[in-house]
């Protein structure tokens, strides 16, 4: 990609300003000084589900309690700080802006963008576990998935804004500009940067030492959903899927299945090929 030019950056200045203006993300700014305060009290970040909208409260304590966490024979958990203890307090911040951010735009092609999104985030989730990843990192590859195509949101509410759609090449010149702003504005971790500069703005897959690095795992793991959604438009998966019998075994397919369900996207934006195992 060629090197940005200082009036393609002031127009994303922009775009970036007029449409956050006008948009309420469904969640109010408070809760990101809470997740940010390492002192916060528990009755402070219990108090973050009324401060969020209820699609967002939904989904995050339909993660935590998902058996995608592995944590099925620990049980149900219903206070939203022990959400937020579960799933980390970074994790739940980034989730906040990302789901926020995604489930703005309402039309076909923002939902399959939102699909592919998280779909992305847990095949690059598998992949990070995969290759023995610490906790740490495997959230880096999946929150980076999720931010992927994140800089669209905002271009296809722009465009609604404007009534006049925007050339497709616009898009894919400005979306990594508009993500890395979304990164700054809400001071999120400059691993994200990084990753998706690396993704739209490299073609090399990256190595850290003996294996993968993050900005790799995030390019294999996007390029594969992103492959098959524009052939499909939805994740496509062949898997051994685990018998009625077998309540507590995890297959990746289960995993993948049980992550997507938790966000109301498996019915139209999985199809699971079952292999015998």
């Amino acid at each position: 990609m060629n090197p940005y030019t200082d009036e393609e950056r002031q127009k994303a200045d922009a775009i970036f300003e007029e449409t956050l203006g006008k948009i309420s993300l469904g969640f109010d700014p408070e809760v990101l000084k809470i997740l940010d305060d390492p002192e916060s009290s528990e009755n402070q970040r219990e108090e973050i589900k009324k401060k969020i909208s209820q699609e967002i409260a939904t989904h995050l304590m339909q993660l935590a309690n998902s058996a995608y966490l592995g944590k099925i024979s620990t049980g149900k958990i219903a206070s939203f700080a022990a959400v937020i203890l579960r799933l980390g307090t970074l994790y739940v911040k980034i989730f906040i802006i990302g789901f926020g951010l995604l489930a703005l735009a309402k039309d076909e092609r923002s939902k399959t963008l939102l699909a592919k999104s998280f779909s992305a985030a847990v095949i690059g989730k598998l992949l990070a576990e995969h290759l023995n990843w610490s906790k740490e990192y495997v959230q880096e590859v999946e929150v980076c998935c999720l931010f992927a195509e994140i800089g669209k949101v905002l271009l296809f509410l722009y465009e609604k804004m404007q009534g006049e759609p925007l050339p497709a090449e616009f898009i894919e010149r400005y979306h990594l500009l508009m993500a890395l702003k979304i990164a700054e504005r809400f001071e999120l971790p400059e691993y994200i940067n990084r990753a998706i500069s690396c993704l739209f703005g490299d073609t090399s897959l990256t190595y850290s030492h003996q294996t993968l690095s993050t900005e790799g795992a995030v390019m294999m793991a996007y390029a594969t959903v992103n492959y098959i959604f524009s052939s499909e438009q939805c994740l496509v998966v062949r898997t051994p899927m685990p018998g009625a019998a077998d309540v507590f075994a995890m297959t990746p397919g289960k995993a993948i299945c049980n992550y997507l369900s938790s966000l109301a996207l498996s019915n139209m934006y999985l199809k699971i090929i079952t292999e015998k195992p």
